[in-house]
């Protein structure tokens, strides 16, 4: 129940990407884990932390990012199951007191949010956010202060999901509380206008927060709910439109009607889905200012594309040498872009142009170091080396 109930028994850095003042760090708290459970624990945040890393676009991102694990024990395992939402009423005693029911909901599990800060604070003075692993198969979980999961079997979506709440300010984008026909009173989103980025109630196309990513030919909005009494019974965007197209879905932050998500499902509406184009554009804003300034890629080129040296192409004030797009068979889905070097020297931009074609011709693996500039894939293109 308190902090007399267990023991911090130390921190580990199990995602090395760099100084903590540098980088984003991601502390990973327990409770409910006994001093025998400590494995457990261990594999529970590996596990987390490999679908994290799986995930676009934290795929592209993971050198901004540190990871700390917690290891911190309980008397008891689980957590308390209040019987006023149909728990089982059991009390576990454990260090951050987790507790299923909050706010009348079961589904709603929270920690002493105070102590959880506290303790992260402590172990890591950089700490960007806190992330509470709780020893119960239970299904629940939360976001704010410090996000919150269980060890439900949907547990590393329920991570991703809380994650998205509490380091990127993202909304639910479901359109009902506690579950489509369990509710009367989210007919109508009351507003005012969202603070979060992935949803709106707005329907003008011009004043959408989102509109530079709606195609012209998108209509919004995309669907409207016939009924405001129930959630939408839409099983997927109208005829012709893909799933991943973005547009202004009628049904989200909770309510039937009035408020609107970017697509018609995206990891904050259910679970296993992918991150909308809306909630991965905030995801990158955020960690984009902790990515190391010098990169590496490595692989074998599958596309190369450049222009010789002393060709140079672009407008007077702003001319470009060299440029070429490269893509690796390590990362098959990403185009990089590089300009080479930024110097005078044409002699070492043609010999690292000679290295990129040789290797590209005879199928042998480089190492690209580059600089990185405002995309993410894009850059001042530094050294090129032949690994063979």
């Amino acid at each position: 129940m308190t902090t007399a109930d267990g023991t911090v028994v130390g921190t580990t850095k199990i995602v090395n990407a760099g100084d903590a003042a540098q980088r984003w760090n991601l502390v990973i708290l327990g409770d409910g884990y006994q001093a025998s459970e400590l494995a457990q624990y261990e594999a529970d945040v590996k596990k987390f932390v490999d679908t994290l890393f799986a995930t676009p676009p934290f795929d592209r991102l993971r050198p901004a990012v540190n990871v700390f694990r917690v290891d911190v024990t309980s008397t008891d395992s689980g957590a308390d199951e209040p019987t006023r939402c149909g728990g089982s009423g059991a009390t576990p005693a454990t260090y951050f007191d987790a507790t299923f029911c909050s706010q009348g909901i079961q589904r709603l599990l929270v920690v002493n949010q105070d102590t959880a800060l506290t303790v992260a604070r402590d172990q890591v003075p950089q700490v960007h956010m806190v992330l509470v692993s709780v020893n119960s198969p239970v299904y629940g979980g939360s976001g704010g202060g410090v996000a919150v999961f269980s060890q439900a079997p949907d547990a590393v979506d329920i991570a991703l999901h809380e994650m998205g709440h509490t380091a990127f300010g993202l909304a639910d984008e479901y359109e009902s509380l506690l579950g489509c026909g369990l509710e009367t009173d989210h007919d109508h989103h009351p507003g005012p206008e969202p603070a979060e980025p992935n949803v709106t109630t707005v329907s003008d196309r011009t004043r959408i927060k989102w509109r530079t990513l709606i195609r012209p030919s998108t209509p919004v909005p995309t669907t409207s709910n016939p009924d405001c009494t129930k959630c939408d019974p839409a099983v997927g965007p109208p005829p012709g439109l893909p799933f991943t197209v973005v547009g202004a879905f009628e049904g989200a932050d909770h309510y039937h009607c009035g408020a609107y998500r970017p697509q018609f499902n995206c990891q904050m509406r259910v679970l296993g889905n992918a991150f909308c184009a809306v909630c991965t554009r905030r995801i990158r804003e955020t960690l984009h200012p902790f990515l190391p300034t010098i990169l590496a890629a490595s692989g074998r080129i599958t596309f190369l594309r450049a222009h010789d040296v002393g060709t140079r192409f672009g407008p007077p004030d702003d001319q470009i040498d060299v440029e070429v797009v490269v893509k690796l068979d390590s990362e098959p889905d990403k185009a990089f872009g590089f300009r080479l070097r930024a110097d005078d020297d044409e002699g070492a931009r043609q010999g690292m142009l000679d290295t990129l074609r040789g290797a590209f011709n005879r199928n042998r693996p480089v190492v690209l170091d580059y600089r990185r500039a405002a995309g993410l894939d894009n850059g001042l293109l530094l050294r090129v080396a032949d690994r063979t």
